[in-house]
């Protein structure tokens, strides 16, 4: 039996997906109010909005609007530097920064908010959930911009938290053209976390995050409460790229962390690592659909306390036996490649397993499905494409295991199609 690392936490064409969202960030608005490059000036104006029901905010070309201390405290989620979002406003920039000091939020969307930012940098905050920004139960749309250098200290979300402290599902966010790479968490989720929301990312970069536990780049989900239908995440054209999670056994997911129901469209999920976890790439113990995508050069290698990593590319838990949650790690790879993925322990390429009740692995998982893929070039301690517990349910359709290293699957003979 081997430790459990658990985080808590249809193919269109690309025509079609680019339809829905390449209207959706449209250049600065000229109407609105212009705020010069003046911290007190935007405070002003955001306060003024949320008074009259909403508006739009224009801010100054190239200005940094820096915030030195607290406006505002909320008794869940701490201290923001700037007022809450309680109405519809749209803050425009144009190479404009917001930055705090690193003692507080910088921005936080309520129930009733509804807020849209485009054209800016976000930097410089820490709270303990959405360093950046927090959005609690209310709509957010993050257009052409990045943010960065942020910091979570205690629920997750070094970039971004979207969703409900509650089961959900409340709470979206939409990424545009945006960048949420170089943030921290202190708990799970380094770039962004969505806890029982909907989380739409859009030919958007998640890039070189880092989580003290897991979801070093997303994680999605309520830590197995709630089932899949609490939780929503669709990444299209897209990258989660270059991201860690270090939280050893007791987590996993570099890239993604996945607890609810999850679709990948035409984006990639590579270059991510999770020492002593599971899942380097991807840790699906919701239900996901990859199509179209790459989980590649992925990686689980043995962390300093001497825990071995599994499923390099992909780790897909079946975690019912532990929670009690129903259809777990389900996962179906269609047109896409995994490859190049190495782990110290099981699954170089793909780890499929199920959780005990006392946190162990080796029940059956849940059921995987590949169709028209590959996983290829992987390697491991077992199973350097893919390792499948005893009874998991796995169908490979017109897919090509092969050059995996030290086998292809494991145990040998288990999978039908798989030749070593």
């Amino acid at each position: 039996m081997r430790t459990l690392p658990v985080v808590k936490t249809g193919l269109g064409g690309a025509a079609i997906l680019l339809a829905g969202f390449l209207a959706a960030a449209p250049a600065q608005a000229s109407t609105g109010v212009s705020v010069p490059c003046n911290t007190a000036a935007l405070i002003t104006a955001i306060t003024a909005a949320n008074t009259s029901g909403g508006g739009t905010i224009n801010l100054a070309l190239g200005c940094t609007y820096a915030l030195t201390q607290v406006n505002n405290t909320d008794p869940m989620a701490g201290p923001n530097g700037l007022p809450v979002i309680t109405s519809q406003i749209t803050i425009n920039g144009s190479r404009t920064t917001i930055a705090g000091n690193g003692t507080f939020r910088i921005l936080m969307v309520t129930g009733s908010g509804n807020l849209t930012v485009q054209g800016l940098t976000i930097t410089g905050g820490n709270a303990i959930a959405g360093g950046g920004i927090a959005n609690l139960e209310g709509t957010l749309t993050v257009n052409h911009t990045t943010v960065t250098g942020n910091t979570a200290t205690e629920i997750g979300g070094g970039g971004i938290f979207s969703g409900t402290m509650g089961t959900g599902p409340a709470g979206t966010a939409i990424l545009n053209f945006s960048q949420v790479n170089g943030n921290t968490s202190l708990s799970s989720a380094g770039g962004i976390l969505n806890h029982a929301g909907t989380l739409i990312l859009n030919a958007s970069k998640v890039n070189n995050n880092t989580a003290a536990v897991g979801g070093g780049g997303i994680a999605s989900g309520t830590g197995g409460m709630g089932g899949n239908n609490s939780s929503f995440l669709s990444v299209n054209l897209s990258q989660v790229n270059n991201n860690t999670a270090n939280g050893g056994p007791a987590s996993g997911a570099g890239g993604i962390a996945n607890g609810g129901t999850a679709t990948i469209n035409a984006s990639q999920v590579n270059g991510n690592i999770a020492p002593g976890g599971n899942g380097g790439g991807i840790l699906n113990h919701g239900a996901m659909t990859i199509n179209a995508s790459t989980v590649n050069n992925n990686t689980t290698p043995t962390d300093n306390s001497g825990d071995l990593g599994g499923g390099g590319g992909i780790a897909n838990l079946n975690i019912t036996a532990l929670t009690g949650a129903a259809d777990s790690g389900v996962l179906t790879i269609t047109l896409s490649q995994v490859n190049g993925n190495t782990a110290t322990g099981h699954g170089g390429g793909i780890l499929e397993d199920g959780v005990m009740a006392n946190d162990m692995l080796g029940l059956p998982g849940g059921p995987l499905t590949l169709k028209l893929s590959q996983v290829t070039g992987n390697s491991a301690g077992f199973g350097g494409g893919i390792y499948a517990s005893t009874g998991s349910p796995v169908t490979l359709t017109i897919s090509l295991i092969a050059k995996n290293t030290p086998d292809n699957c494991e145990p040998l003979g288990s999978i039908s199609g798989c030749k070593n």
